[in-house]
């Protein structure tokens, strides 16, 4: 659960934010590319969500599997509900929602990373 595979969603998620942070600081409409990297980052949980449960069912660790789980499901929410809202404004609102969800993925990352450990 810690392993080169949460690297490349944090690094993902951190791109797209500062390609976010671009749009907004240049004031340009934002693009469909911007738009669409929303739903990668949500494809990238998705997969994170499945291997994260499938190596907690193969797991005999002591943790929070309740909580672990609960992360694990809700966690692509954030970027379709971006993706969502962000659709019928593509303006630097649109643009700042984006740089925003770029910034709590990797948290959320981390804060998996930390259950799974045993941790918090």
């Amino acid at each position: 659960m810690t392993g080169l595979f949460a690297t490349i969603i944090i690094v993902a998620s951190l791109a797209m934010a500062a390609w976010a942070l671009v749009h907004l600081l240049l004031n340009r409409p934002m693009s469909r590319a911007l738009h669409s990297s929303q739903l990668v980052i949500a494809a990238l949980f998705i997969l994170l969500a499945i291997g994260g449960i499938v190596q907690m069912i193969g797991s005999d660790r002591d943790f929070a599997r309740v909580e672990f789980v609960g992360y694990l499901a809700l966690s692509p929410v954030i970027p379709i509900g971006s993706w969502w809202w962000t659709r019928g404004d593509r303006t630097r609102i649109g643009s700042a929602i984006i740089v925003v969800v770029g910034l709590v993925m990797p948290v959320l990352v981390a804060r998996i990373q930390q259950v799974w450990t045993g941790g918090g």
